[in-house]
């Protein structure tokens, strides 16, 4: 296997049994057991977990960056581009998961600070970008939100970590469509 193929497999594996299990509940032998290699040959990729969690996050704010600008381009409409964002929690949704932000926030306490600190990133640039879109939204007429825009961004976002939540303990269903149809609701109103 080459070096970096090796890497990305761990990486994949590693966000999995964090979104299934939580980020204390994996250990590096079952990562191993996962992708069919030995430990040793983790620690050298990563050679500790906090340096795994690290490079997870950076990989998925990386993705969330992506996924902004490819959001962005696709469409001018602010409610399109809302959408489109709720979208990437709603096919999470789908296969069952929840984010893995949001599951390494519920173990924030025992993770090191570099991970805290990743956390912390992809949060602040996913509600900064929902703010700006309802700020434009605002300005071009799309909705009619008279409050601050920080303040919806983060109740969007709440509302989507915690409906991947419930949806995972309910054992499906569709709760962020709700969430979606509320949040516009709310926006569009004068």
């Amino acid at each position: 296997m080459k070096t970096n193929e090796t890497a990305t497999q761990l990486l994949d594996a590693a966000q999995s049994l964090i979104q299934e299990r939580g980020y204390n509940a994996f250990s590096y032998k079952d990562l191993a057991a996962t992708v069919g290699i030995r430990t040793a040959s983790i620690h050298y990729h990563f050679p500790s977990k906090s340096d795994l969690g690290v490079a997870l996050m950076e990989r998925y704010v990386q993705d969330l960056t992506g996924a902004l600008a490819a959001i962005d381009q696709k469409t001018r409409s602010s409610k399109s581009k809302l959408k489109s964002f709720i979208k990437l929690y709603t096919e999470t949704e789908r296969r069952g998961a929840i984010c893995l932000c949001g599951s390494l926030a519920s173990d924030r306490e025992t993770l090191p600070p570099s991970l805290q600190k990743a956390i912390a990133q992809y949060l602040q640039q996913s509600e900064r970008w929902i703010a700006e879109k309802i700020q434009e939204g605002v300005k071009h007429g799309e909705l009619g939100f008279r409050g601050k825009p920080a303040d919806a961004a983060a109740t969007l976002l709440s509302s989507l970590q915690g409906g991947l939540i419930l949806s995972r303990a309910r054992g499906g269903g569709s709760l962020l469509t709700t969430v979606q149809r509320v949040f516009f609701e709310t926006l569009e109103a004068a």
